[in-house]
């Protein structure tokens, strides 16, 4: 997606959330519905930051792994791509087919990263919300650019343009968007042919009859012809089958790899510590206890919320809005920057949410850790985007006073 769009479509987002909270707090009281800690509106702050920490630190690394991503596509398009003739750009007849075509590629590509551990520990990052709502489609797999490619290649080998590609991906990807919503019924006849919020509900429920179902992006034909259709039977409960217990993006991104690692070196044969990594979420080697049966959702295991302190909470936002305001800098410039400097952002990205989470998990060492990671934050986005500018004191001020309220956090007393 063009970075200056992306830029354009935060406000939007943000603004999008802000309503569906309103509606929310009347459509889901009316049901008898709240998040699993009782947060109003659908929303808890501490799963929003995780979830919006995720989308930045996807937008920061974006450009790192965009020119592998675009790079190759360009080359196999130029290499071998046929029937480049037949696509006209100007034809709305043929984005409309490039749209459906892109949203197959979505399809089986969304279907086996739940069915192949590989790939399941790339994804799982959106799947770790225990909410759904408009910033849980924003928690975005990191390194998603680094195995989603192969699902697309065939586009390039039929000669689609790559101009028309990119835009066909970024309408497939701003429309999913939209369907991460509890307050929309269900849509009638539309939802024989479109993926919708109803749809898309019954795909983040661990329920055992929702699993691995409803893999569409934007049409939900595809889950009708190929038999992964479910409908909406009863309100879904949401997250992972295995909790994940943690705010912080970084975790969100590694846990299933440490996972997958931890089991392989566990495990006795070699054919097994290799199908750890390809096999199904579900499957497991004998000897670790075989494969799992996927359980009714225990409402005793779901809701994890530490409390903390209002200062963690305070910093946490501070520090969110740090961020989130230089990415938009950092954004409209990054065509100016090097590849040096982008990774730099994505560093100090990383770690600033680091330092958050550890404030909204009551870690012992959220202090430090805050301060540091705002401080470097502070010092280090001048060599992103160049020491000169007025542009850079309201950051600079802004990191000084995440520093502040960082250095205030106290420990709940006896709290574990």
């Amino acid at each position: 997606m063009d970075e200056r769009l992306v830029a354009f479509a935060i406000p939007v987002f943000f603004l999008a959330m802000a309503v569906e909270w309103l509606l929310n707090r009347r459509h889901l009281r009316n049901k008898g519905l709240v998040s699993p800690t009782g947060g109003e509106g659908g929303y808890r702050l501490a799963d929003t930051l995780t979830d919006l920490g995720s989308g930045v630190g996807q937008q920061a690394l974006d450009p790192l792994f965009r020119v592998l991503q675009v790079g190759a596509y360009a080359w196999v398009y130029h290499t071998a791509g046929q029937f480049k003739d037949f696509w006209d750009l100007k034809s709305p007849w043929q984005w409309l087919l490039a749209l459906v075509l892109v949203d197959l590629g979505f399809y089986w590509f969304h279907r086996l990263s739940h069915r192949s551990n590989l790939l399941w520990a790339v994804h799982h990052v959106h799947h770790s919300s225990e909410e759904y709502n408009l910033a849980v489609a924003l928690r975005q797999p990191w390194l998603e650019k680094l195995v989603d490619l192969p699902f697309y290649l065939p586009l390039a080998l039929i000669g689609m343009p790559v101009e028309m590609y990119l835009g066909a991906f970024t309408i497939d990807l701003l429309y999913q968007f939209f369907i991460h919503t509890r307050w929309v019924p269900r849509l009638g006849p539309l939802e024989w042919v479109l993926n919708t919020p109803s749809h898309h509900r019954v795909h983040h429920g661990v329920n055992p009859a929702y699993i691995d179902t409803n893999y569409g992006g934007v049409l939900i034909v595809f889950d009708r012809l190929f038999g992964t259709f479910v409908p909406e039977r009863e309100e879904p409960v949401y997250g992972t089958v295995k909790p994940m217990n943690a705010w912080n993006p970084l975790t969100a991104n590694v846990v299933v790899w440490r996972e997958l690692a931890a089991a392989s070196a566990k495990t006795a044969r070699l054919a097994d510590k290799l199908k750890v990594w390809w096999g199904p979420p579900e499957w497991r080697p004998e000897d670790l206890g075989g494969p799992v049966t996927i359980p009714e959702p225990n409402p005793a295991e779901r809701g994890w919320d530490p409390p903390v302190t209002m200062q963690a909470k305070l910093f946490g936002v501070a520090a969110f809005l740090l961020l989130v305001g230089q990415l938009l800098q950092f954004l409209w410039r990054q065509r100016e920057l090097t590849l040096g400097q982008q990774a730099l952002f994505a560093i100090l990205a990383v770690g600033l949410m680091v330092g958050w989470s550890a404030g909204l998990e009551d870690k012992p060492w959220a202090k430090p850790a805050g301060a540091a990671s705002a401080l470097a934050f502070g010092l280090g986005f001048p060599l992103v985007v160049g020491w000169s500018g007025a542009g850079l004191i309201v950051p600079a001020a802004a990191a000084l006073l995440c520093v502040a309220l960082a250095v205030r956090i106290p420990r709940l007393a006896g709290h574990k």
